[in-house]
């Protein structure tokens, strides 16, 4: 299991003692679960998600982000065998609070998670993608030196729609 330690965040294993919280933090998310999913098929997915997180599997690999000692999101890479090129990865994330937004704990798990790729997983390129209404994911991006490439049309499906993403 790898521990990754950053300026302002450490990205770590989820906890079991994390569920509860994840639960909540999930339950309305469509992402996670779609809709119709009962209490207990949710604390599974949870659950699963806890046990896969801190290492690879099946082409991706989980991170819970901590800041001063406080689960504040998650931040994942994804390698698909049936899907993106080898060396190449496409970084997602979360922070679970608003006011948690904003404060730099995003890029420091961007950043640690980006440098742990390159360093020991055999990146030769890292990429993000993002609503394309989501200028602060965008412009924490470019400020990082991801370098905006165009526009994915229709790309992901939400409840009231497809969006395009950047």
């Amino acid at each position: 299991m790898t521990r990754l330690v950053g300026d302002r965040v450490t990205l770590r294993p989820y906890r079991d003692d994390e569920t509860t919280l994840l639960v909540t933090t999930w339950a309305d998310a469509t992402w996670f679960a779609p809709k119709g999913t009962g209490p207990r098929e949710l604390a599974e997915r949870v659950r699963e998600r806890i046990r896969r997180s801190g290492s690879f599997t099946e082409g991706m690999v989980i991170f819970a982000i901590e800041a001063q000692g406080r689960l504040v999101g998650e931040v994942s890479a994804r390698q698909p065998v049936h899907g993106l090129p080898p060396g190449v990865f496409e970084l997602g994330i979360e922070l679970f609070d608003e006011r948690d937004r904003g404060r730099g704990l995003g890029a420091g798990a961007i950043v640690a998670i980006t440098k742990h790729l390159f360093d020991a997983e055999g990146a030769h390129r890292v990429q993000l993608s993002t609503d394309v209404d989501n200028a602060a994911m965008r412009r924490v991006a470019e400020r990082l030196g991801f370098r905006f490439e165009g526009v994915l049309r229709s790309f992901m499906p939400e409840p009231d729609g497809t969006h395009d993403y950047a």
